[in-house]
């Protein structure tokens, strides 16, 4: 399918404004848009064939080996691959350097 990462954090209460600075750091052309959901976003393209491109949200981990059952973490999941999707998951990863938090991403 494409690229799957988890972000795990020592703080998890701060995973949801996390997700909201993770969408505001993305820069796309006008083929995507992005649309907020209650826990995460999604980054959509005006391809019917392959409409989503990208979706982070807050989940409940289970059976990972990074992070303990139950805890939350983000998960993001990159439906493309390719320099555009790399572009986007280096500004996401600037932006996850900027919050406190011990915020560290993990390869699912």
């Amino acid at each position: 399918m494409g690229w799957e990462y988890g972000i795990r954090t020592t703080e998890p209460a701060i995973l949801p404004e996390v997700v909201e600075r993770l969408a505001g750091a993305l820069t796309f052309t006008e083929v995507y848009s992005l649309e907020h959901q209650a826990n995460g976003f999604v980054l959509k393209r005006e391809d019917p064939s392959w409409p989503r491109a990208l979706e982070v949200w807050v989940e409940e981990a289970s059976g990972l080996e990074e992070v303990v059952d139950g805890e939350s973490y983000i998960y993001c999941l990159f439906h493309m691959w390719g320099q555009e999707a790399r572009s986007w998951m280096q500004q996401m990863e600037r932006e996850t350097r900027q919050v406190d938090g011990g915020l560290t991403w993990f390869e699912l």
